[in-house]
């Protein structure tokens, strides 16, 4: 709750008076009043001066240094009175004066007592919260230090003011920042055998450089450096159990574990990088083994709830009956055999983190009108329970069913369909992937090597012809299935037909010594490979010559060379 300073003003016993820098009364507190004897709107805007005659509160100003325990005459009162100039960012912009009655009677010393002793409490605190403070004027001479700074430099206050600031601080720079008219902060400065940090400050009137402020930022360096040494300590500490955290509960991958190598699949991480650092749900499609549960960690893991948990609902692989107590929890008693002192469910624990609902079109209706029900009130109640729970969670659903027509079936409820698909990502299968899947293979192998301690260099051409004309059914999944068991039986070298699966060399339609698929991008790929080496050799390898015979620029030569990867003696003719 914030205090307004009117209402500040009017928690002080004593009475308050604050002028712009014009001398005209701004603020005046209720006490104040009380003890002028006006009312506040007689005050008001009125010149200091008018209310005090003989006042240095402009003086004050001027100098920008305090005047304190003056004593002045207000009609047959007699007051006690502070002043201090009020300074931002360098500047005074105006004065605050702190009055109290001269006491009198018994009553009235007992009220100055008690404000003495709260005036001289305050002083302590100042005392307390800085190392050393003390000012000087234009001409370097101390007008104020407080007794911490005194008992640091082996001197009083009585001693040090009055004396020029070289006199008293060793090493000091004050007089220089009285000089330039330009502060130093945080600076290391060295007095006797030990180093402290100090910032100066000039002070200013208008333009004119009219004194400084020193202030001791830290009185022993050494003391800092172990602080210092102990905060590192604590941090490197705070960083493992951060990071034994998130292996325990976060995502364990990221998008640097996705391979992206066809136009589609690039288009799919650029996309979920963008909206990773949203709120809003996200709906990513794709056939059984694509990578959907891989885009689910990732964008968590780019996400700024990365330091949250990360956690994972299959919808398909839990039983209908366990379903909304697997979601949402129970309490104790909540049923026969409920756990002593309850259970949360996925939804609370994924709170500050993010809720993966894999395979979502396989929840059943009633559950998708609860979890309906979450996402719009972002709460959720345990069974048994009688209040629900705040979470704040990020969904990410992903599922291989085509959810537009299972709403027209009635299979799904098409405001959970709307509330989930704020942004949805499209993950392509690999028989659409063309010659990619190649590249893919190669850095599945590279992977696989690095677990498996095996040596593979790569794969044959006849392997090459079977992986594109095979139609991938299981996709990602089956291709690294695939590839780990090849590269276990090959060892190292080169993969070779024989150590893929069985059912991988049955499903070829063989004709002659070659493999056709049914993929029109990759069965142009290889004719195009196969025109352009029969070419080559019909000209012995002159690239001029071959570029003329198939009727096509010597630049597209060159780019179809580069494309199919075909290396040209280039000893024979250019």
């Amino acid at each position: 709750m914030e205090l307004k300073l009117s209402e500040f003003l009017e928690t002080i016993p004593y009475g308050i008076v604050i002028v712009d820098r014009e001398g005209l009364i701004t603020q005046v507190n209720a006490a104040g009043s009380q003890l002028l004897g006006l009312k506040r709107e007689e005050l008001i805007s009125r010149p200091i001066t008018s209310i005090a005659p003989g006042s240095d509160m402009l003086q004050v100003m001027r100098q920008g240094m305090a005047s304190l325990r003056r004593e002045i005459q207000f009609g047959e009162k007699r007051f006690l009175v502070d002043r201090l100039p009020i300074v931002v960012g360098g500047e005074v912009i105006g004065g605050l004066s702190l009055f109290q009655m001269v006491p009198g009677t018994e009553g009235m010393e007992r009220r100055w007592s008690e404000q003495e002793r709260e005036l001289h409490q305050f002083k302590e605190l100042v005392e307390q919260l800085y190392d050393g403070i003390v000012m000087c004027d234009k001409n370097g001479i101390i007008t104020m230090i407080n007794k911490s700074y005194c008992d640091f430099l082996g001197t009083t206050i009585e001693e040090a003011i009055g004396r020029h600031i070289t006199e008293v601080i060793e090493n000091t720079r004050m007089h220089v920042v009285i000089k330039t008219g330009k502060a130093e902060i945080d600076q290391l400065m060295r007095i006797g055998d030990r180093e402290i940090i100090v910032s100066r400050m000039p002070l200013k009137e208008g333009d004119e450089t009219v004194g400084a402020l020193g202030k001791v930022v830290f009185s022993d360096l050494r003391e800092l450096r172990s602080i210092v040494e102990r905060y590192n300590i604590m941090e490197r500490q705070l960083d493992f159990y951060r990071q034994e955290l998130k292996r325990m509960v976060g995502a364990k991958y990221s998008f640097a574990h996705i391979m992206a190598e066809h136009p589609l699949m690039k288009d799919a991480v650029q996309m979920a990088k963008r909206i990773a650092q949203t709120k809003s749900s996200v709906l990513i499609l794709g056939e059984s083994g694509t990578g959907k549960e891989l885009f689910a960690h990732a964008i968590h893991e780019e996400s700024n709830r990365s330091e949250g948990a990360f956690v994972r609902v299959n919808c398909a692989a839990i039983p209908k009956d366990l379903m909304e107590a697997e979601l949402f929890g129970y309490e104790e008693g909540a049923f026969t055999g409920a756990k002593k002192g309850g259970k949360p469910g996925k939804i609370e624990l994924a709170n500050q983190g993010t809720l993966f609902l894999d395979e979502i079109g396989d929840m059943p209706l009633d559950m998708q009108a609860k979890l309906l029900r979450v996402l719009q009130e972002r709460e959720v109640e345990r069974i048994g329970a009688t209040r629900p729970i705040s979470v704040d969670i990020r969904v990410i659903a992903a599922t291989h069913r085509p959810l537009e027509k299972l709403i027209k079936e009635g299979e799904f409820r098409e405001d959970l369909y709307y509330r989930l698909n704020v942004f949805m990502i499209s993950l392509p299968p690999l028989r659409v992937q063309g010659q990619t899947i190649l590249t893919l293979a190669d850095g599945l192998i590279k992977k696989l090597n690095a677990e498996l301690y095996t040596n593979v260099t790569g794969i044959s051409e006849r392997v090459k012809d079977i992986f594109l004309a095979h139609p991938w059914p299981g996709n990602l999944r089956e291709m690294n299935n695939v590839l780990e068991r090849a590269v276990q039986l090959a060892e190292d070298g080169v993969l070779e037909p024989e150590h893929l699966p069985p059912y991988l060399l049955d499903k070829q339609v063989l004709r002659g010594s070659d493999s056709i698929s049914l993929d029109l991008e990759a069965e142009l790929a290889k004719t195009e490979k196969r025109v352009l080496e029969a070419a080559l050799a019909q000209c012995e390898g002159n690239k001029v010559q071959a570029a003329q015979l198939l009727g096509i620029h010597r630049a597209s030569l060159y780019r179809k060379l580069e494309k199919h990867r075909i290396a040209v003696n280039e000893s024979i003719h250019g």
